[in-house]
C-alpha cells in the first residue's frame, strides 16, 4: 500500500470514530443465514437458557443469540446477536448486530445493538436493559433509569426503529402521571419449552 493509500485508510478510520464508532462485534460464534440453519446450530450445541433463536415482533427480525466463548473482557458471559431473518432491507442474514452481557442477576442482561448502518459497517451501538422471564421464553427491554425526573423522547436509530422505542418515554402530565405503553421484547422460537416448537404465548390446537 502506498503512502496515499495509508493516509486514506487513517482518514476513513478517523471519520468512523467521529461518527460514533463501529460496533465491536466479531464472528466468534456460528452464523446462521436462515432459520433451519440456526436450528441445526442450536441442536449441535449445549445451549444456555438465553441462547437460541429469538423473534423481535416489532421489527419482524429473527436473531440467533449464542455465547461468545472467546470474549475475555470480564468474568461474566457475553453473547453475540446475529440476524437470521428480517423484513428490514438495511439488514442481512448473518449481520452481527450486537451483544448481550450477563450481570450479577441471572435474569438481567445488558443488550447493545447497532442503530445505524453505513455500507457494510454497523455503527453507533446503544444499550438498554434486557430482563429474561422466569420461564426463559421472553426478553423484556427497559431503558436505563435516568436520575432526572423529566424524560425526553429520542430517535436514535435508523435500524430497528421498533426496538428503540424502548428508549422513548412518555412526557409527564400536570397530574404527575405518564404515558403507559405495552412492554417491548423478544419471544423465544427455538429451542421451545416442549421441544416441539410450541410457544406458551400461542394457543396450541390439538
Amino acid at each position: 500500500m502506498n503512502i496515499s493509500g495509508v493516509a486514506r485508510l487513517w482518514i476513513s478510520l478517523f471519520i468512523l470514530m467521529m461518527n460514533g464508532g463501529v460496533t465491536m462485534v466479531q464472528a466468534k460464534s456460528p452464523i446462521a443465514y436462515d432459520a433451519d440453519m440456526a436450528k441445526e446450530i442450536c441442536t449441535s450445541l449445549p445451549l444456555e437458557n438465553v441462547e437460541g433463536l429469538w423473534l423481535y415482533p416489532e421489527d419482524k427480525v429473527t436473531v440467533l443469540i449464542l455465547r461468545n466463548n472467546e470474549d475475555i473482557s470480564g468474568n461474566l458471559p457475553a453473547y453475540n446477536i446475529s440476524v437470521v431473518e428480517t423484513a428490514d432491507a438495511s439488514l442481512r442474514p448473518g449481520d452481527l448486530i450486537g451483544t448481550l452481557e450477563a450481570t450479577t442477576d441471572e435474569n438481567t442482561f445488558k443488550i447493545h445493538l447497532s442503530t445505524e448502518k453505513h455500507n457494510d459497517l454497523l455503527l453507533k451501538p446503544k444499550s438498554c436493559i434486557a430482563t429474561l422471564s422466569k420461564d426463559g421464553d421472553t426478553f423484556t427491554f427497559k431503558r436505563q433509569k435516568s436520575p432526572f425526573k423529566g424524560r425526553l423522547n429520542f430517535n436514535f436509530s435508523r435500524l430497528l426503529p421498533g426496538f428503540w422505542k424502548v428508549i422513548s418515554a412518555g412526557v409527564y402530565s400536570p397530574t404527575g402521571t405518564s404515558k403507559v405503553e405495552a412492554p417491548v421484547g423478544m419471544v423465544k422460537l427455538y429451542p421451545s419449552y416442549d421441544g416441539n416448537g410450541s410457544s406458551r404465548r400461542k394457543v396450541r390446537y390439538l
